[in-house]
């Protein structure tokens, strides 16, 4: 790495002379380490005229790719002499994508305050791809639905429970009740969320109540479902807490217990970082607002 900065010193100086005492090293050194650098890319970086030395065509090329390398390999180095020292607590935060943006913002608040040096990651995906990419360490807490078939190495916390509600728009009939009727979603022209637990789920519940939506479009993200029902395409199952926009309406369904745990999730075995070891602590301790009345405090999934 010192090849590029003694090349970048030259490139800022024009002069190899001023580059090697900016450098602090002789100036034969610098000469020798540029020479080498020239080597491996194949051609002269430089020109001499007289007392400046300019860049050739492949300095200029070379020049943003090189400034970008020095400059990422500095940010890394102070990292690493963060994570050292102490003064830095990087998080990787993965979210499962069905979850309300307010149930995050008081718990990251906190964190934000308590810890020094906090750097977090915020990711959000549907549940499959956030099991996987969190097993394979791209974060390093994960707050998801409970599932049957979560790996045995997830350990988790249960945080709260919700239900589902149907999402419509304000002049579709469901938006005249207080509660649907089951029957009534039998034939609904529905919007369905494959990537989401809470559909299959739907769909066994439909089955034994006798009724089957008809499950005609698809969507895979939030956004995009509340622009579907706003379009007119059908109605969709959207968690109790999750804002929605103008124009629709959430009801729920009587009978059918459209519900789900959240959980807080970190890989045994995996050692828990600073930040990682806080974010959990202040997880478990919140109070949430989904949560029952009389529901029980949060407990270990896996030990």
């Amino acid at each position: 790495m010192h090849q590029i900065r003694y090349f970048l010193a030259v490139a800022r100086t024009r002069n190899f002379t001023r580059a090697a005492e900016e450098c602090h090293v002789s100036q034969p050194s610098l000469t020798r380490a540029i020479q080498k650098l020239e080597g491996e890319l194949g051609g002269p970086l430089f020109r001499r005229e007289h007392s400046l030395s300019h860049l050739t065509d492949l300095g200029r090329i070379m020049l943003p790719h090189l400034e970008q390398t020095y400059g990422a390999a500095q940010a890394a180095k102070s990292m690493a002499e963060g994570l050292r020292k102490g003064s830095l607590a990087p998080l990787g935060l993965g979210v499962t994508a069905s979850l309300a943006p307010d149930h995050l913002v008081g718990l990251l608040e906190t964190l934000n305050r308590s810890l020094n040096g906090l750097e977090l990651t915020l990711e959000s995906e549907a549940h499959a791809d956030l099991v996987r990419d969190m097993m394979q360490g791209d974060f390093d807490v994960a707050i998801l639905e409970e599932a049957a078939d979560l790996p045995d190495r997830l350990r988790s916390w249960r945080l709260f429970r919700e239900h589902y509600r149907v999402l419509c728009r304000t002049d579709h009939r469901f938006a005249q009740l207080n509660a649907i009727e089951p029957a009534l979603l039998d034939g609904e022209v529905w919007i369905d969320r494959p990537s989401c637990l809470s559909s299959p789920r739907f769909r066994q519940l439909c089955a034994l109540a006798g009724v089957m939506p008809a499950f005609r479009h698809r969507a895979t993200g939030e956004a995009h479902l509340q622009r579907m029902v706003l379009a007119g395409f059908g109605c969709a199952l959207v968690p109790e807490t999750l804002p929605i926009a103008d124009g629709l309406a959430t009801r729920p369904v009587h009978d059918l217990d459209l519900s789900r745990t959240v959980l807080v999730a970190t890989v045994i075995g995996r050692r828990l970082s600073p930040a990682s070891d806080a974010f959990l602590r202040a997880a478990r301790a919140r109070a949430w607002a989904s949560e029952e009345p009389g529901a029980q405090p949060p407990m270990s999934r896996r030990t």
